[in-house]
Order: structure tokens, then sequence, then C-alpha cells
């Protein structure tokens, strides 16, 4: 489940980036990351990292996380139901399939410059025009923190160089698509270089909502940053970064098969609404601040700070028809939210080596966030003309504190060939939020609160040897958490879930072959589950409510591969695949649940049961695989002709946990597995002053291949009693466009 590295095409640190301790010295064109707070070469650091370079981001389209999953297999990313600018991240079977509650987290971290982004709402990748994005697989409980049980993805924006030039591009292609980037480096102020960037993107949505103001599937966004680095001596760094932006977007359409013939007028046409639906845009504004200072005390030794505010407003509004009945009981769902919530972090990091054999990072860190969620949902009983209107306000706040520290010791043994790594985080986090609710107007919760406090101390140890220069393998047992909290959609919201832990085992292969043509990288592992979230429905007739608990132990396993064949400079082969097989090995039935007989009479449980075979783990993919190819097929001159191609499979995965194999058409709460074929033909050519002209065609699912996607969701049931049918969205067909590009 793992993009393979493209190594041929050197990845440098950022310009003017002070890297005060000694590294791993690459050879040419060997990638550079940060993966652990200091410039390391790829191949030499030991844990399971994707490094994707600028020009592969360009080269292969990818312009948004919603695209990342194509080039790395190991990240599952889908569109949420309410709005496809909130986007929910799954990395070796753990994630969150409910980013749009804010009384709970993922399990996938999200990093812009090493800043940790809460809420996924209104995320862009063209937002500061990365230099290279680093997807870290597995736990990352030492450096990153909670909510890092599946990895990491850490999105390296490019520094300003002080010089002037920049560059812009302008796409075009079906249903109106228009995409536009721009970006520009202005000649330094003394020792104060500052860089410019705007992006822009609109597009029709492809399901027609004929007789409707809207169509499903529409986006548009506008977003602008500025970053700045000033140098008033050589040992000192400022960097600030100030991003601005807006998205606007229109749900997914979701269509049900079982209707078609029982509901009037009704048709289960994937690109075409049944009737006129209301819908209304779904907007989401958010304003971001970084801070960084670096402060190099001695040649070994660097002092950083890390502060930054990020605010987010997002309105959603959702309409999902008739798709959410049964064919013997009708009704219609409409929901409108609104998000607003203000996140603060501070980060202090010291980096360096004690001695020649012995270096450290560590640091102390604060999280604070605010949360306000109201949301109204209402039900339309179509079979008695009647409708329920359920209005519902969350308030949310979390804090949360941090120490870490992790060193690597190179003994004097077997040619300085061995690395040993240890490290631990110990972590605070105090988590309060309140719910009040209304049904048709009569009070149901008044300030129902709840609140929670809990520590955690997640350990490493990692063992790397480097048999030759060009051969490693490495052995690391890693703790993680994800942090607890509760279900806004629970029937009591004073119940709580605590965090969830993992205990996980890797092993790994790093090599590079026949005088480094060939990378081939390895890594299986085994992760343990402790008091495991799960989500279910809690309620017998009432399927709206939602609990949380900790009520699982669970195991995933798996093997990733990555190849890269580069016979030439102007060819390169990429193959990766992974494999995942999950084992729930227990879910206990909780009380006031659908198990509970006091509440569900019909249950054949107690309280206490294992009722796991119930019971699943969401978005594990057993099989992911992705080929790909760069091929520059012609020069003539100055000019250079290229083709890239790309195919990607995935296994279809549950969409919900409580599909387990005892329900009855448990086979109903799965998407279809994904096959899907990109390509791109470039033309290339110098122009005045240095710089560069890029003109391509490209073609998104090349062969139209259409499927359930994303959320998809059983209907007319519980984990419980089962499911009588399913409704789904589907993926976007073929986008065919062109784009040209200009550096100067």
């Amino acid at each position: 489940m793992a993009m393979a590295l493209s190594a041929a095409v050197p990845v440098h640190a950022q310009e003017g980036q002070v890297q005060p301790v000694s590294v791993d010295m690459p050879a040419p064109g060997e990638i550079i990351v940060t993966a652990q707070r200091r410039a390391q070469a790829l191949q030499t650091v030991p844990i399971a990292i994707t490094a994707i370079q600028s020009d592969t981001l360009q080269s292969q389209g990818v312009t948004s996380l919603a695209n990342l999953a194509a080039i790395a297999p190991s990240l599952n990313v889908v569109a949420y139901p309410n709005s496809s600018d909130t986007l929910a991240f799954a990395m070796r079977g753990q994630g969150n399939n409910d980013p749009g509650q804010i009384t709970r987290d993922g399990g996938v971290g999200v990093y812009i410059d090493g800043f940790y982004i809460a809420r996924p709402q209104g995320a862009l990748l063209d937002l500061g025009e990365p230099e290279r994005i680093e997807v870290l697989r597995g736990p990352q409980g030492t450096l990153y923190g909670r909510n890092t049980t599946g990895g990491a993805v850490n999105i390296i924006t490019r520094q300003p160089t002080g010089e002037w030039g920049g560059s812009a591009s302008l796409s075009f292609g079906s249903r109106n698509l228009v995409r536009a980037l721009g970006s520009v480096d202005l000649p330094s102020f003394g020792n104060l270089a500052i860089k410019g960037t705007i992006s822009y993107k609109s597009k029709d949505g492809w399901v027609k909502n004929p007789g409707a103001q809207l169509n499903f599937g529409e986006f548009g966004q506008i977003a602008g940053r500025i970053a700045a680095e000033w140098k008033p001596v050589d040992d000192f760094t400022v960097r600030y970064a100030f991003d601005l932006g807006r998205v606007r977007s229109t749900p997914p359409y979701y269509v049900n098969p079982a209707l078609v013939g029982a509901i009037p007028g009704y048709s289960a046409d994937r690109d075409r609404t049944y009737a006129p639906l209301d819908l209304d845009y779904s907007v989401t504004k958010f304003v971001d601040h970084q801070l960084t200072l670096e402060y190099q005390l001695s040649d070994a030794v660097l002092l950083r700070s890390l502060s930054a505010y990020r605010g987010t407003r997002a309105t959603q509004d959702v309409n999902y028809g008739v798709a959410q009945s049964t064919p013997f009981f009708p009704l219609t769902v409409e929901s409108q939210h609104y998000y607003r919530t203000k996140q603060y972090t501070q980060e202090f990091q010291l980096i360096g080596d004690i001695t020649s054999r012995l270096d450290f990072t560590g640091g102390l860190y604060y999280f604070k966030e605010s949360g306000y969620h109201p949301f109204d949902t209402t039900l339309g009983y179509l079979l008695f003309g009647a409708e329920q209107l359920t209005q519902t306000v969350i308030h949310a706040k979390s804090e949360s504190y941090a120490a870490y520290a992790q060193s690597t010791w190179t003994p004097p043994v077997f040619d300085d060939r061995i690395k040993l790594t240890v490290g631990g985080r110990y972590t605070r986090d105090l988590r309060d939020a309140s719910r009040d609710r209304t049904i048709n107007g009569a009070l149901v919760d008044d300030n129902i609160t709840n609140s929670q406090r809990f520590n955690n101390f997640s350990p490493m140890a990692n063992l790397a040897v480097q048999w030759t220069p060009q051969m490693m393998t490495y052995f690391r047992f890693s703790k993680a958490y994800k942090a607890g909290g509760s279900s806004e959609l629970s029937k009591d919201f004073t119940q709580t879930f605590g965090p969830e832990k993992i205990t996980a085992y890797e092993v790994g292969l790093k090599s590079q072959l026949f005088d480094r043509l060939l990378t081939f990288n390895v890594a299986a592992f085994l992760n343990k589950f402790d008091d495991l979230q799960i989500i279910f429905g809690a309620d017998p007739v009432d399927t709206s409510i939602i609990a949380s608990a900790n009520a699982g132990k669970a195991e995933i396993k798996g093997v990733e591969i990555d190849a890269t064949l580069q016979p030439s400079p102007d060819l390169s082969l990429r193959a990766s695949y992974g494999y995942l097989k999950s084992d729930l090995k227990q879910v206990v039935a909780l009380p006031g649940t659908i198990f509970d007989p006091a509440v569900n009479p019909s249950s054949p449980f107690n309280v206490g049961d294992n009722v796991a075979g119930y019971f699943t783990l969401p978005y594990v993919p057993k099989h992911s695989l992705t080929l790909s190819g760069d091929w520059t097929f012609l020069r003539a001159g100055d000019n250079a002709f290229a083709v890239h191609g790309a195919y990607t499979y995935q296994s279809a995965v549950f969409t919900s946990a409580g599909a387990g194999p005892l329900v009855p058409g448990h086979e109903l709460y799965t998407n279809q597995a994904t096959r899907n074929v990109n390509a791109r033909l470039t033309w290339t050519r110098p122009i005045p002053a240095g710089k560069q002209l890029r003109v391509s065609l490209f073609a998104e699912n090349l062969f139209n291949n259409r499927r359930r996607s994303d959320f998809t969701i059983g209907v007319g049931g519980t984990a419980f009693d089962g499911f009588q049918s399913f409704t789904t969205p589907y993926n976007e067909p073929r986008t065919i466009g062109g784009e040209v590009r200009v550096e100067f």
C-alpha cells in the first residue's frame, strides 16, 4: 500500500532552513526528508515513509489531498457525505469515518510545515505550492503525538528564495474545469525574503439536478498564501506564513437502487437526480498564521519554536432526498450544519548532537481547540405527511500538553553500521463538551455536559543495521494512541469513550540495487489495538442515534512493497503493493445499546458478551496496487516530450464498523473496488532567462470506470438486525483537459 519512491530526482532540504546536525549525506540524486525533525537521506530513515516530490506532483497532476491516495495507496482518502471539501483519512486501517464530529478525532495526522491541522475542513494542497509531501506509515506517537495511530501526512511548502522568479499555471477541462495557480518570489529586501501564492479552481457538478439552482458535486476554491523569511543574523531565522481561503462546494449525490419501482418516479441514475432537490452551497473559510523561530545555539544544537493559529468557519447543506428510505418506509433526510473552530499550537524543539555517536530530539508541545457545531436535521415521513425537526448545538473544548524525547546511538561496533533509537512521549489531555437539543421544539437536552481527563505515555525503540551502503534493515517497536471523546449523536451525551491504544511491531528492508537502478523497499507490520473505539447504532428504533465506546480488541497485520526501476534517465517505472488483514478479536456488549436486553428485549445477548461477529474494521482494503511509469520518449533540440501513466487498484472496503459477518445484509455496507487509470502527455521546452514552458494534456479516470465510492451507507437496520438496502454516491466520471505552466 505504499507509493514507490522516485529516487532518481533530487529533493533538497528547504532553502535557507538551518540544518544544525550531522546527517547521513545523500548520494547524488537522493531524496532528503525531515520526517524525524532533522534532514536525512530517505533511504537511511528506518521507518516506512513515502516521499512525493514537487516534480512528481506536477507530472502526475496531484492538486488536492483527495488525489494523494492514487500516489500513496497506503493512504485512503474519501469525501465526507456532508461536504466534498471535508475529507476522511485512513492508513493501515486507522482513521476517522466521521470527521464531521468535533467531539472526536482521527487516526491520521495532517501537518503543514510541521503544524498540526486538527480538522480536515478546507484543507488545500495547492496552497503554498508544496516542495514535497511526506507520508509516514504506521504509528508516530513519539515525535508527532496523539491521533497518529495510522500515520501522518506532512506537507512541506516551498520557502522564499530571495530572488526574483516564480511560476504560473492554467488548466482547463471537462465540466468547465478551470484551475489557476500563481507563485511569485520577490527579490530580497536586505535580509528579508517574501513569496506569494494564489490558487483558484472552479468545476461544475457532474450530477445534474434539473429544476434546481445547483447540481451535486460542484466545487470551487480561492486561496492565498504569503510566506516570509527574515535572517537578522546568521544564527537566527524567522519564518512567517499567512493563509487565507474559501472553498465552495455541493455534496455528493446518493442513490438507492432498492427504491426503483417502490417509490413512484424514483430512478437510481447516478448522474441525474430523480426530482429537483433544494440545495445550497457548502462554504468553508479558513485563516492560518504560522510562525517558526530557529536559533542555532552551536554548530551541533538547534532551538526551534513553532507557533500557530487556525480559524475555520463552515456551512454544510445536505439533501439526501429519499435515498435513506427503505421500499416500505419512504422518508426524506435534509441537514444543515455550521462549524466554527479555533486552534492554537505551540511547540519548542531542541535538536542536536551530544557526541558524534549520539544525537537527540526533544520538545514540549501545547494544543488548544474550541469548537461550535449547531446543526438541524429534518426527517420527512412521506406516508404520514409529517416532519421531524431535530436541532442540536454542540460546544467542545480540548487541550493537550506533551513532552517528548528521542535519541539515536551509533555504537562503536560493526564499522558503525548499527543505530539504536529510543524515545518516548508523555501526554495529558483535557476535553469538555456540551449539547443542547430540541425535537420539534420540545426540549430534549439542556446543556448536557461531559468532561474527560486522561494521560498517556508512548514509547518507541528502533534497531537499524546498514549492512552495505545500499542495504538497510530495521526493527521498530512503538506505541501510540487516539484521543478519547464523545459522540455528538449518542442517546446519552454524558457517556464518553477513552483513548484507543495501539502497540505496533514492524520490520523493514530498504535497498538500492544494480548501481541504484532499482530501489526496493519492504515493510511488514503487526498492530495490536486495545480499547478500540467502536461506532454503532445504539437504538433499535431510531437509527440516527449513534454511540461510540471503547469496546474492542483487534489486530491488523500487513505487508507493503515499493519498487522503482530507472533503466535510463528518460524512463522510470514504479510499482507498489500492499496487503492488509484485520482480526477483530473482541467487542463487548455494552449497557444501554441495542445488545442490552434492558433496551432491546429481542437481544439474545447479555451485557459483557463478546459480539465481535457483528462488527468489522472499516476502510481496511485487503489488496492495494499502483503501477506507474514516466517516459521521455522524444527529445528534439530543446524540446522534450514525455508521457505518464498510472493504474491504481484497491479492494472494496466496509464503510462502517457495524457490518460484521453475522449482520444480515452486511455486504450492503461496502463500496466497490477501485480501478482507475490516469494519463498525461507533456511537452517541455526552455524559455529565456533559464526558465521553462510546460504544456500538458491529461485524462483522469481515462476509461470512465464508475463505482460505488466513499461513504456507502447500509439502510433499514442496525448492526444487530441487519440492513435491507444501501445508498451510495458514485465516483466522478472521466475528466479530460489541458494545462500550461510557465516558470519565470
